[in-house]
């Protein structure tokens, strides 16, 4: 009784779209590769209905759970930096903005790992400049996929381009900074 209590919170239906589009992420990125942008984008806009979805679902219907908490952001993680690779590797991002991304992303990844290993007190609480620099990441490579499906604006792409290297750099020290501090503030409780 007990274990199918806790698979039906575990496969909650939030919790099936966030994997649906964990599943989802190798076909996009097969898409990209293959220049078949339309599906592409189309694979996107179902990943982002799901994304909405999702946690809609779980807020309205009390389904939240820790396994969804964690998942969500790492769906969003996979989605994100496997397409940032891929649109890297057909020619759309600068390597710049890449070495950004990756590294940003690591600094979060590293960070959260370290924390939860020293003090087992890691709790997911994006910040407003994290969600703002998701946003902005999601915006532009939805922009690239529409722009290899279709020409957009040059100067469109250009600017969210630009916008997304500086939030992405700002939300990386903003989260060096918020490691560092917690790391200082753990030790001066021990």
């Amino acid at each position: 009784m007990v274990s199918r209590i806790v698979f039906q919170r575990v496969l909650s239906i939030p919790n099936i779209l966030t994997l649906l589009r964990i599943l989802m992420t190798p076909v996009i990125v097969y898409m990209v590769l293959s220049k078949q942008a339309w599906w592409a984008v189309s694979l996107m806009v179902i990943a982002g209905i799901t994304d909405m979805l999702d946690g809609a679902i779980a807020r309205y219907f009390n389904q939240r759970t820790t396994v969804g908490a964690y998942l969500d952001p790492l769906a969003d993680k996979i989605l994100l930096v496997s397409l940032f690779v891929s649109l890297f590797f057909v020619g759309k991002v600068p390597l710049f903005l890449f070495l950004a991304v990756v590294f940003r992303d690591a600094i979060i990844i590293f960070g959260a790992v370290a924390y939860e290993i020293v003090t087992r007190q890691l709790t997911i609480e994006p910040s407003l400049v994290s969600k703002a620099t998701t946003f902005m990441q999601i915006l532009y490579v939805s922009l690239l996929l529409l722009d290899m499906a279709m020409p957009t604006s040059p100067i469109l792409v250009l600017t969210v381009m630009w916008c997304t290297f500086a939030l992405t750099c700002i939300s990386g020290v903003h989260y060096m900074i918020i490691w560092t501090s917690k790391a200082v503030g753990h030790e001066k409780a021990q």
